[in-house]
């Protein structure tokens, strides 16, 4: 390198230091840049042992449906057409877009076509196409409090504002939802979006009821505002399947609804969509500019689908994870009836222990990562953390193998005693 490119490049890196670029970064994402990671541990805690996970929320790795993926995929490649291997744009892949389709109209009685779907790159594509296509700036979108803290990254992304409302055993409270929209409006703001998680919520666990479902519908019905319902779990019930469904209660129409593949074959295969009324349909794909989905996943799963695979696999991932559930729940009583309270989740992947007073989520979080467990702090599920909250933990079981659970609420016992003890990390 001579004198004079090296002078060039020691100038470009003294300007474009990374403060600097921040400076020319867009507001979300400085708000983004400067905020904790939700998904790291505390960085400034060294485990003493190998770490343990109840903080991922993804299927069973042992239990992934390898051998019928690789045969789906080998078929694929077999093929000699070369529609896998090259861009896709439109809707999405047709035979899946017809498969969920008739899903729908066989489980939730209301007869959809294909043309009602819009293929995406898993459910956190499909929300932030729609909020892409719903929300300016300063617009406001109401969450459940807690609430998924991706989808809260999505409404930042596009310079909403965020309005939490909290929640009891039966969904959102509907009365401080209603006085939350009337307080909005008298200031001139625009409530586009209300969020919600309908069934197994993440992190509650908790499932909307039919009778709020209907007192939601009428409330967003009289004040004009969208429901963007994600029911990325809807299909890991262990018992019963949920309650009828929002975007069939209401006839597709004001509902926006997106769903995954994710927690019930595998997260990479990033394979989603919105389901929606086509004229919706149509605005969200005029909205999309990522050159297509991944062709490759689209056709293998597709074929996994085409050939009968889902379904068994879905009923032995079900009664996996209730079984997980039943074996930390029955731990956790066990372990830390003194530390935490929940209520047995009924689908999903998520348990929502709520701490005895005297515990803090921040401090038991890091004081278990010092022990060798990793456990997500309930406040980074709620939008406002900077107003106090009740303190939990969420305790993820679906990927964590069952002969590490009680080992691992073992740690988490440790964790607990500790900082009720006054000998927090």
């Amino acid at each position: 390198m001579n004198d004079a490119t090296k002078n060039i490049k020691d100038q470009l890196e003294q300007i474009w230091q990374l403060e600097n670029l921040r400076n020319f970064a867009n507001t979300p994402a400085r708000i983004r840049s400067q905020s904790q990671n939700e998904w790291m541990p505390p960085m400034d805690i060294e485990p003493k042992r190998e770490m343990l996970y109840l903080s991922v929320g993804i299927p069973d790795s042992i239990h992934l449906p390898r051998e019928g993926l690789f045969q789906a995929m080998q078929g694929v490649l077999e093929n000699e057409d070369d529609a896998s291997l090259r861009y896709g744009f439109g809707q999405g892949y047709y035979p899946i877009r017809k498969y969920l389709a008739e899903k729908y109209t066989r489980e939730k009685g209301m007869p959809v076509t294909e043309d009602w779907f819009q293929l995406t790159n898993g459910s956190s594509a499909a929300i932030d196409l729609i909020v892409r296509s719903m929300i300016e700036p300063g617009d406001v979108i109401i969450t459940e409090s807690p609430t998924y803290m991706g989808s809260l990254a999505n409404f930042i992304g596009v310079g909403a504002e965020i309005c939490p409302v909290s929640m009891d055993e039966e969904g959102l409270d509907m009365s401080e939802l209603a006085s939350k929209i009337e307080t909005l409006k008298a200031q001139n703001k625009k409530v586009k979006l209300i969020y919600t998680i309908s069934a197994f919520q993440n992190p509650s666990g908790g499932s909307m009821s039919h009778q709020r479902k209907s007192e939601l519908l009428q409330l967003s019905a009289r004040e004009k505002v969208l429901i963007l319902d994600d029911i990325a779990y809807g299909d890991l019930y262990y018992e019963s399947k949920p309650e009828e469904a929002l975007s069939a209660m209401s006839g597709g129409y004001g509902v926006l609804t997106v769903g995954t593949l994710s927690k019930i074959i595998a997260t990479g295969l990033r394979v989603g969509w919105i389901h929606a009324n086509p004229d919706a349909i149509n605005l969200f794909g005029r909205m999309r500019f990522d050159m297509g989905q991944n062709q490759m996943a689209l056709r293998m799963v597709g074929s996994f689908l085409e050939q009968g695979l889902l379904e068994p696999h879905g009923d032995m991932v079900r009664t996996l994870y209730k079984k997980k559930m039943t074996f930390i729940a029955d731990a956790l009583n066990h372990r830390l009836a003194d530390f935490v309270s929940f209520d047995r989740p009924k689908g999903g992947f998520y348990l929502w222990a709520k701490l005895a007073d005297g515990l803090k989520a921040k401090e038991v979080w890091r004081t278990a990562t010092h022990e060798g467990i990793a456990v997500n702090p309930g406040y980074m599920f709620f939008p406002d953390q900077t107003e106090p909250h009740p303190e939990f933990l969420r305790i993820a079981y679906s990927w964590t193998p069952m002969e590490q659970l009680e080992e691992a609420v073992n740690r988490l016992a440790t964790a607990c005693q500790r900082v009720a003890d006054g000998d927090a990390a």
